[in-house]
């Protein structure tokens, strides 16, 4: 079975067949198909055409269904509008060959205020952490690639605990290639999963220059719960920002909530229970526009606590820069690290969790119309083996990519 056909079967729970998500498209679908009036769902969508290398970097950039932003082919469709005065509806599709089709977000937003920055979005929602967000998609995003902290998958799993350091750092670096101590098939956890929305309730909301959101989400940044809750705790996220003039805004972002799932209960330390062990994330964001110039970058700490092995920590972060070259046209470029804490093994060799990653991302862009993107764009993945006497293992991915909006 090759990585990206694990990737569909580990993000399936126990009992959960791989259609559930198929039923909900079609219900999409069918919405599109309906006489509409005015003030009815409305529906646009966005169109990708790659042309990409294959092999581990390609592999490198798989999002926790399957897909990447590199596919071939991709399809998203958007279906959205008003209820009312005080509601709003949003839905979205994905359509890969690799990841089948499946709902990334399906949530309705109210505004008790239309003349007010303050809504509540309630249902199958993007983290309100960090920036990222609204930049993911293609007709938004600089580049083709997302960032590793928004997409990369740790060796760590929420539904099974490593037993010991040895057997944690005997796979480690196998999370993103669906090889971790489970067993094959076993698609770690990213710091924050951009490609799995959870449900929840979050308020979103601005009173210049600041920027409030805070919620409560039933899984954690990175597995979200979005079938049957798994555990009994619930994850708080929040993120606080200032813009203090329009060409600048910066932020701090965090989440807290238990990610183990409650059918481990009876494999933990005794007195513990799956609600016990928490990912603790602490985010950072800033964004700068200077002329032709735009600078953005995100860096983070995160903690998953252990039954076994103790707290795992990873940290790192991205800085992101776009220069204008000419009208339509921009030279963009993503430089980023993500490094883990140590374990001591029963050899007593002091050795990092996980492999520790760099990639830097370099790409050209044209807009000919005001629907068509262009891009082309360059990927560098480097796999570091730290702490031991291996090398590092660099992957190469050069990509073009079309773009159109409907």
């Amino acid at each position: 079975m090759t990585p990206r056909k694990w990737f569909v079967s580990a993000c399936q729970r126990p009992g959960q067949p791989a259609s559930l998500a198929v039923p909900a498209l079609a219900l999409l679908l069918a919405l599109s198909a309906a006489p509409a009036r005015a003030n009815d769902l409305k529906f646009h969508g966005l169109l990708d055409f790659t042309l990409s290398g294959t092999g581990p970097a390609f592999d490198y950039n798989a999002l926790t269904h399957g897909d990447t932003p590199f596919d071939a082919y991709g399809l998203r469709m958007f279906g959205e509008g008003a209820v009312g005065e005080h509601f709003q509806v949003f839905t979205q599709g994905v359509f890969h060959d690799h990841s089948g089709m499946y709902i990334e977000g399906a949530y309705v937003t109210y505004t008790p205020l239309p003349e007010r920055d303050l809504h509540v979005e309630v249902g199958k929602i993007p983290f309100p952490v960090g920036t990222y967000a609204p930049r993911s998609y293609s007709d938004k995003n600089p580049l083709i690639g997302k960032p590793l902290m928004y997409q990369h998958h740790t060796t760590l799993l929420w539904y099974y605990q490593p037993s010991t350091a040895d057997a944690l750092l005997a796979v480690a670096g196998g999370g993103q290639e669906a090889s971790s101590y489970a067993g094959p098939g076993s698609t770690g956890m990213p710091i924050v999963d951009d490609s799995y929305w959870d449900t929840g309730i979050v308020a979103i909301g601005s009173l210049l220059p600041l920027e409030i959101a805070a919620g409560l989400t039933t899984g954690t940044p990175g597995w979200g719960n979005t079938s049957a809750d798994e555990n009994h705790s619930k994850t708080a996220v929040a993120r606080i920002g200032v813009a203090p003039i329009p060409s600048l805004r910066v932020g701090m972002s965090g989440a807290y909530g238990a990610y183990v799932v409650e059918a481990l209960n009876e494999h933990l330390p005794a007195g513990t229970t799956a609600d016990d062990y928490h990912q603790k994330l602490a985010m950072a964001d800033a964004e700068f526009e200077l002329g032709h110039l735009e600078l953005r970058a995100e860096g983070y700490h995160n903690t998953w606590q252990t039954a076994h092995v103790g707290d795992l920590k990873v940290k790192g972060g991205y800085m992101e820069g776009q220069f204008a070259l000419f009208p339509g046209a921009w030279l963009a470029a993503r430089g980023e690290a993500m490094r883990f804490s140590e374990l001591t093994d029963s050899k007593g060799a002091v050795l990092p969790w996980d492999h520790d990653r760099d990639r830097l991302e370099i790409g050209l862009g044209y807009r000919p119309e005001r629907t068509v993107w262009l891009k082309a764009a360059w990927q560098r993945n480097v796999e570091k083996f730290t702490g031991t006497n291996l090398p590092n293992e660099i992957q190469n991915l050069l990509a073009l990519q079309m773009t159109l909006g409907f």
